[in-house]
C-alpha cells in the first residue's frame, strides 16, 4: 500500500500484467508496407470490439454524470470528429483507468473515450491520423481485471490524459487548461491527480508543477499498472475537430477551432498556471529566430547546410529548445519578432508572444497539405502574421513513416518567403 511523503502519496510498486509482442516488435521484423497494412487492420479490430462490448450495456449512468454540456444529449462516452464542448463528468462508478493512455474504461468493458482528450484521432477519416493513435487493447484489460492484476487502493481519482500525453503542445493545449476548469469547478486538489507516465516523467511537467498553483494538487502516474477507482473525474476545457482543408475551407476552419478554446482565447490565464514571469522588465521584441529540431525526433530538412547560409544572411538565430527549461522558453519567446520553424512542438512557444507582434514561417513535410495545423490556428487567434510552405521527400528516405522522415525545402521558395515575411505587416 502507498504511503504519503511530504503530503503528497508516493508511487506503489508496479503490478506485473502479462505482455504480448507490442506493434514496434512486430513493425521491426517486417516490411514496412506489409506492416502498415496491419497496423490498419490491428486498429479496425480494436475499434469494433470496444463498440461491440459498448453495445451490450446501457451508458445512461455515464451520461447524467456529465456536468458541463449544454444538452445531457451531447453526452457520450463516444469521442465524435466533430467538435466537442467543454465538460466536465463526475463519474459514481466502479471503473479502470488504463495505463497507456488513461481512458477510463467502466462494467464489462464500456471504453469511455471522452475520457481522454484527441482521442477522436482514433476514429479520424484522415488515414495519416489514425496510425498516430489508438484504443487500448481489450485483452489487456479483461486479463487485468479477471486476474485483479490493477491497483485498488484509490477510491476516488482525478484522471487527466490526452492523446500524445508526452508533447509539448497538448501539455499547453489540452493539460493546463484543464488543470483551470478543475480549479473553476472547485474540485477537491487533495485527490490524487493521474496523468500518463509518459507526461509524469516529462522534465517540462516536473518543473511545472513546481508552481504555486500547480503545486497544490497530488499528482501521481500509474506506473505501467491499471488503476480501480469507484468515483472518477474527467474533463476537457477545449474543442477538438480534424483540420481538414479538403473538406472545409480554410477560414471556416479557423472560426470553428478558435471558438470556444480556453488555450486560444485566455492564453494568459493558462500562462498564469506556470509563474513563468520573473518580473523582469520586457525588452523591445525584436529577436529573430529558427527554430530546429534534433534529428532523433523525425521532421528534419536534408539540405540544412543550404539553408542555414540563408538564415545567417537575413540575421536569424539558430536555437533548439530542447534541453531549455520552461522559464528560458518563455524569455526567449517573449523577446521574438520573427519565427521559422520546422513544424513540431517547439513552435508552441509563440503564446509567449500572444501580447505582442510575431510573424510565424513554418516548414511542412509533405503529404498534410489538406491539413491545417494548431499553429495556424493560434497565429489566428493571437493576431500573429502566418505563412507554410512545403517541402520535397526526400528519397533516401522512402521507407520512413512520413512524420518522420526527412525532407527538402526548396532555397529559392523560402527565400521568398522570408522576405514576405520581414516585408509585411505582422497581421497579413
Amino acid at each position: 500500500m502507498p504511503g504519503r511523503r511530504n503530503g503528497r502519496p508516493t508511487q506503489a510498486s508496479p503490478v506485473r500484467v502479462p505482455t504480448f509482442m507490442g506493434m514496434q516488435q512486430i513493425r521491426s521484423r517486417m516490411p514496412p508496407p506489409v506492416y502498415w497494412r496491419l497496423h490498419r487492420l490491428h486498429r479496425n479490430v480494436q475499434i469494433r470490439a470496444w463498440d461491440g462490448l459498448a453495445a451490450l450495456q446501457s451508458s445512461k449512468p455515464l451520461e447524467s454524470s456529465f456536468k458541463l454540456w449544454t444538452s445531457p444529449a451531447e453526452a457520450s462516452r463516444r469521442a465524435p470528429d466533430s467538435p466537442l464542448k467543454p465538460y466536465l463528468c463526475q463519474l459514481q462508478r466502479d471503473v479502470l483507468i488504463e495505463p497507456r493512455s488513461g481512458f477510463v474504461i467502466a462494467d464489462y468493458g464500456l471504453l469511455i473515450e471522452t475520457s481522454v482528450s484527441n482521442a477522436y484521432v482514433a476514429r479520424a477519416r484522415d488515414p495519416l491520423l489514425r496510425t498516430v493513435f489508438g484504443l487500448p487493447s481489450p485483452a489487456r484489460y479483461f486479463i487485468a481485471r479477471t486476474l485483479g492484476r490493477y491497483r485498488s487502493d484509490l477510491e476516488s481519482v482525478i484522471s487527466l490524459a490526452t492523446a500524445w500525453p508526452q508533447n509539448y503542445f497538448h501539455f499547453y493545449r489540452d493539460f493546463l487548461p484543464k488543470m483551470l476548469l478543475l480549479e473553476e469547478a472547485n474540485i477537491d486538489p487533495a485527490l490524487p491527480v493521474i496523468v500518463p507516465d509518459e507526461l509524469f516523467d516529462q522534465p517540462f511537467f516536473r518543473e511545472a508543477i513546481q508552481s504555486k498553483r500547480l503545486s497544490r494538487w497530488n499528482f501521481m502516474s500509474p506506473r505501467g499498472q491499471f488503476i480501480k477507482s469507484k468515483s472518477v473525474v474527467f474533463c476537457s476545457a477545449n474543442q477538438f475537430f480534424l483540420h481538414d482543408r479538403s473538406v472545409s475551407p480554410e477560414s471556416e476552419l479557423l472560426s470553428q477551432a478558435s471558438a470556444g478554446t480556453r488555450f486560444l482565447e485566455s492564453p494568459g490565464d493558462v500562462l498564469a498556471l506556470l509563474d513563468l514571469d520573473d518580473g523582469r522588465l520586457r525588452t523591445s521584441a525584436e529577436r529573430r529566430i529558427f527554430l530546429t529540431r534534433p534529428a532523433g525526433r523525425g521532421r528534419t530538412l536534408s539540405n540544412f547546410e543550404e539553408i542555414e547560409a540563408l538564415l545567417r544572411k537575413w540575421n536569424f538565430e539558430i536555437v533548439d529548445t530542447d534541453g531549455m527549461s520552461l522559464r528560458e522558453q518563455a524569455q526567449l519567446f517573449r523577446e521574438c519578432r520573427y519565427v521559422i520553424g520546422i513544424h513540431g512542438a517547439g513552435l508552441t512557444n509563440i503564446i509567449h508572444a500572444y501580447d505582442h507582434d510575431l510573424s510565424l514561417l513554418q516548414l511542412r513535410q509533405p503529404g498534410e497539405e489538406h491539413l491545417m495545423t494548431d499553429f495556424a490556428v493560434m497565429c489566428h487567434s493571437f493576431g500573429f502574421a502566418h505563412q507554410e510552405i512545403f517541402g520535397t521527400l526526400d528519397h533516401r528516405d522512402l521507407n520512413a513513416p512520413r512524420l518522420q522522415g526527412r525532407f527538402l525545402i526548396d532555397v529559392a521558395v523560402l527565400r521568398a518567403a522570408i522576405e514576405r515575411m520581414l516585408t509585411s505587416p505582422p497581421s497579413d
